[in-house]
C-alpha cells in the first residue's frame, strides 16, 4: 500500500501497446511508466535543421504534454480512492455496529427464551396441582351433597309435631347446621380451585405466546445479522489497494479521534472514588481460560470450544473462576463493579456500545484485550479501542 501510495503511476491509464517515443535518457513504453535505458542507444540523426527542430519539437511535446499529464490522473484517482475509502469504512462502521448489537440482542433474547421456559415448566405444575384440587374439591362437595340429601329428612324431626323425646330436639339442630356448613364451605373451596385452575391456564397461554413470539424475533434477528454480515464482508472484500490502505487509516484515525475525546472527558476521573477492589486469583484463572481459547471462531451464541460470541467468551472464563455471569454484554455490564480506565487490572471488562449492549472484551494488561470480535474472525488479542467504549467493569467474586 505505502509503494502504491508513493508510486501514483501505477494508477496510470495505459497508452495503447504499440506506443513507443525514444529519447536518448528515457523511453516511455506500454506499461505506463518511464524507464531508463541501461545503454544509451545510438541512433542515426540526419544532421539538419529540420531533423534537429522536429527532435526538439518531440521532446517539447514529451515534456510539458505526455509527462504532466499522468500526475495530474493519478492525484485525481487519490482523491478518488480516498472518496471511496472514506464511504466505505463509514459504511463498514455501521453495519458492524449493526450486526454487534443485532447478536447481543439475540443473546438477550435466547435468555428471556430460556427464563419463560422455566416458568412455563413451573405454571404447567401449577396447572396441574389446581386440577387436582379441583377434582378434591368435586369429590368433597359429591360427599356433602349426599349427606345432605340424607340428612334433609332430619330438619322435619325439629317440628314438636314429630318429634320424639324433647331432649332430642337442640342436638339435631346442631347437627343440621353443622351439615349445612361443610356443604357452603366445600362448594366455595371448588369454586376458589376452578377459579385458581383457570387463572394459571391462562398464565401458562400467556407464556407459551411469548416464549414462541421471543423465538421467532431471535431466528429473525439471527438472519437479519447474517444478511448484514454477508455484506460487510463482500464490501471489504471490494476494498483492495490504495482503498484498502484508506480504509485502515480511517479507521486508525477514528480511533486515535476517539481516545483523544474519551481523554478529553475523563481527565478528572482519577479522582473519582470508585468501589474497585483489586481482583483475586479468580482473575488470573478468568485469563488462563481466556487465552486457551485463542483461535476458536465467533459463533452466534456460542458457548463452547467449538465456537464462541463476545459475551461466550467472557462467560466462559470468569466461568472456570467460579463466577457466573449471564450469556449478555449488557447484563454483565449490569452485573459488575464499574471501574475506571486508570484502574483496570487484568481480568477486567471492557464493553461496547450503550449500556454495554454491542460487545465486550477482557483486559489482559499492557493495553491490550482478548475478544471475539465477529462473524468470520477468531478470539484473539487486540490493542484497547477507545472508539464506542461505554465503560469498564469488574465481576464479583
Amino acid at each position: 500500500q505505502y509503494k502504491e501510495f508513493l508510486a501514483p503511476w501505477s494508477l496510470v491509464k495505459q497508452p495503447p501497446r504499440n506506443f513507443r517515443v525514444s529519447t536518448n535518457l528515457y523511453t516511455v513504453t506500454d506499461v505506463g511508466r518511464l524507464g531508463r535505458h541501461s545503454t544509451i542507444r545510438q541512433q542515426r540523426i540526419p544532421h539538419s535543421r529540420w531533423a534537429l527542430s522536429t527532435l526538439a519539437l518531440v521532446a517539447v511535446f514529451l515534456s510539458t504534454v505526455i509527462v504532466p499529464a499522468r500526475p495530474a490522473h493519478a492525484a485525481g484517482s487519490l482523491q478518488e480512492a480516498r472518496a471511496k475509502a472514506a464511504a466505505l469504512y463509514k459504511k463498514v462502521q455501521h453495519l458492524e455496529a449493526q450486526a454487534s448489537y443485532l447478536g447481543q440482542k439475540y443473546n438477550l433474547a435466547q435468555m428471556r427464551y430460556a427464563t419463560l421456559t422455566h416458568r412455563i415448566l413451573n405454571s404447567r405444575a401449577a396447572v396441574e396441582a389446581a386440577q387436582r384440587q379441583v377434582k378434591t374439591n368435586r369429590d368433597q362437595l359429591k360427599r356433602a351433597a349426599v349427606n345432605a340429601y340424607i340428612n334433609a329428612g332430619a330438619a322435619a324431626l325439629t317440628n314438636p309435631l314429630f318429634a320424639g323425646p324433647q331432649d332430642d330436639i337442640g342436638a339435631r339442630k346442631v347437627y343440621n347446621q353443622i351439615a349445612e356448613g361443610d356443604m357452603s364451605t366445600t362448594v366455595a373451596s371448588l369454586q376458589l380451585s376452578s377459579i385458581q385452575l383457570t387463572s394459571q391456564r391462562q398464565v401458562l397461554r400467556n407464556q407459551q405466546l411469548a416464549a414462541k413470539q421471543t423465538r421467532d424475533d431471535a431466528a429473525a434477528m439471527y438472519q437479519k445479522a447474517l444478511k448484514i454480515q454477508r455484506d460487510m464482508q463482500h464490501l471489504l472484500n471490494g476494498a483492495q489497494g490504495q482503498v484498502a490502505y484508506f480504509v485502515r487509516k480511517a479507521q486508525e484515525a477514528a480511533e486515535r479521534a476517539a481516545y483523544l475525546k474519551w481523554k478529553k472527558t475523563h481527565k478528572n476521573e482519577k479522582y473519582y472514588n470508585y468501589p474497585a477492589p483489586p481482583p483475586n486469583a479468580r482473575a488470573a484463572r478468568a485469563i488462563r481460560f481466556a487465552l486457551s481459547m485463542i483461535g476458536v471462531p465467533y459463533s452466534w451464541g456460542g458457548a463452547s470450544r467449538r465456537g464462541v460470541d463476545c459475551s461466550g467468551l467472557t462467560m466462559l472464563a470468569w466461568g472456570s473462576a467460579g463466577v457466573a455471569l449471564p450469556h449478555y454484554s449488557g447484563s454483565q455490564m449490569a452485573s459488575t463493579i464499574r471501574v475506571p480506565l486508570y484502574a483496570l487490572k487484568p481480568g477486567d471488562l471492557l464493553f461496547y456500545g450503550p449500556g454495554g449492549s454491542q460487545h465486550e472484551a477482557m483486559y489482559l494488561g499492557n493495553r491490550k484485550m482478548i475478544e471475539a470480535p465477529t462473524f468470520g474472525q477468531r478470539v484473539h488479542i487486540s490493542p484497547i479501542r477507545y472508539a464506542g467504549l461505554a465503560g469498564a467493569g469488574r465481576p464479583r467474586g
